[in-house]
């Protein structure tokens, strides 16, 4: 999986995070211009290692889920 460099991340942009130290745990949170996670409070005050848009949770989803998630929104 490849993942962005965390300078390349818009602050207050939602994304999947990556920490090492978290056992390549991935996170759905944002970070502020200073690069830490400030949410959520699992690894607020981190600074990632990489980002992934938050659309490639989606991608191994099926089509039947994809479609529950698009009317819901």
């Amino acid at each position: 999986m490849d993942w962005y460099p965390i300078e390349a991340l818009e602050a207050g942009k939602l994304a999947v995070l990556h920490f090492k130290n978290q056992d390549e745990q991935r996170w759905v949170g944002y970070i502020h211009g200073d690069g830490v996670c400030h949410w959520p409070e699992n690894v607020s005050g981190q600074k990632p290692d990489g980002w992934q848009d938050l659309s490639s949770l989606f991608v191994a989803l099926p089509a039947s889920a994809k479609q529950i998630v698009s009317a819901a929104l």
